[in-house]
């Protein structure tokens, strides 16, 4: 829910509340006002009435008996009541009161007196209209200019949230955010001004130490692999020496592929692929397969490819063909002995089937860098990472399933 409209459902909220409230409380008084009203002229006309010395000439609201009744003093009592009109079948509320006046221990006289408050009843009903009316409208022009002055207001705020949504630490441009004469949204400004300086310069120093770090890594182990490669070729060698040697060869080759791995993440981080051609993958595909022709032979895997439709895409060439490298190269390392690969093609999707073992994968934690197979070890656990990222920055969906003793990979443009 946006904020104005969250500010708007508040104030709506307590208007209402405040509203109903206030409206009940005004009919009251003046249903309290009117009938206040009619009492006093109720009780002027008593008196008039008990002024005569003969009841019986009376008004014609009026009406005089005497009943059986022990009292010590004047009684009277104000009620509401409904009567018939003289003449036709309609029905009006009146105004009635009740006095009664001791004769003897025995017996009182009772008047009993009636105004129709029809007349009042129509000014209350109107004015009780007026006060519903009026304040909804009062209310509602209130709203609609509270609602437009916070929509004004918080005009700054959504553009810096914009601003800050394409903000990018590869891009040289600064983050110039709409200046406000609100001092709460002008010390956001200075805040995020702040955190984008400290960001850029964290970044450079980050890339610059990453560099460094993968390409002063590579000369060490240039020379370790030359020394290691003349000391294995010596001829006076044990077997148990070779096998160290070779175990050195190994590791020392596993580490620079790790090394060029975190250099090509780096790149992909810093986006150094920044140039985007139209791709056609069904071609990207074929060429693959080509290149680990060698790779699936010596697997004995099967390969079938089903091309219902051309897939393009608009991408960096080079991060196409080691997107479809890896992929391919995953299903080739985690498949089984005499397994298959399938591969399906269409306008809007790639697919890489693969046979292989039943194992418990996150698919969530699949593409994180170093994610390994227990029964692979020689794997970087780096490549599905670079597959990730390479989706990410060219608006790629990856998804992986596993069903039965099949994985399956998707691509989604």
């Amino acid at each position: 829910m946006k904020l104005i409209t969250k500010t708007g459902l508040n104030f709506i909220s307590a208007s209402i509340f405040f509203f109903f409230i206030g409206s009940l409380g005004g009919y009251y008084f003046i249903r309290f006002a009117v009938d206040k009203m009619f009492n006093n002229e109720l009780l002027e006309a008593q008196q008039k009435v008990e002024s005569q010395n003969n009841y019986s000439l009376t008004y014609a609201d009026v009406s005089v008996d005497t009943l059986r009744l022990t009292i010590s003093e004047d009684y009277y009592e104000f009620t509401d009541t409904v009567m018939q009109q003289a003449g036709n079948e309609n029905y009006d509320f009146y105004r009635k009161l009740t006095y009664f006046k001791p004769i003897d221990n025995i017996h009182a006289t009772r008047f009993t007196i009636i105004r129709s408050t029809a007349p009042s009843d129509l000014m209350v009903m109107k004015f009780t209209l007026m006060l519903t009316v009026f304040p909804v409208i009062f209310f509602l022009i209130l709203y609609l200019v509270n609602r437009a002055s916070t929509k004004y207001s918080l005009a700054v705020f959504y553009d810096t949230i914009n601003k800050l949504r394409a903000f990018d630490v590869n891009k040289d441009n600064r983050l110039e955010l709409m200046t406000s004469d609100i001092d709460e949204f002008e010390q956001l400004n200075e805040v995020f001004n702040a955190m984008e300086k400290k960001i850029k310069v964290d970044y450079e120093r980050l890339k610059e130490y990453t560099e460094n770090t993968s390409h002063e890594l590579q000369t060490p182990l240039a020379i370790i692999n030359a020394k290691l490669d003349e000391l294995i070729q010596a001829d006076n060698l044990t077997e148990e020496q070779i096998k160290s040697i070779a175990g050195l060869i190994e590791t020392t080759h596993r580490l620079s592929k790790t090394n060029q791995a975190l250099i090509f993440l780096a790149k992909l981080d810093h986006r150094v692929f920044a140039d985007a051609e139209e791709v056609s993958f069904n071609e990207v595909v074929r060429k693959q397969l080509e290149n680990l022709e060698m790779l699936i032979e010596d697997a004995g895997l099967r390969i079938k490819l089903v091309s219902t439709a051309s897939l393009r895409a608009h991408m960096n060439q080079s991060l196409a063909h080691t997107l479809i490298q890896n992929l391919l190269k995953n299903a080739i390392r985690h498949n089984i002995p005499d397994g298959h690969i399938h591969i399906t093609i269409d306008d809007k999707c790639l697919e890489i089937k693969n046979s292989g073992l039943v194992v418990s994968y996150d698919p969530e934690k699949l593409f994180g860098r170093f994610k390994k197979n227990s029964q692979h070890p020689q794997s970087l656990g780096i490549g599905l990472s670079i597959v990730k990222r390479i989706c990410d920055i060219s608006a790629i969906s990856v998804s992986y399933e596993q069903k039965d003793a099949e994985h399956i990979f998707r691509l989604n443009f």
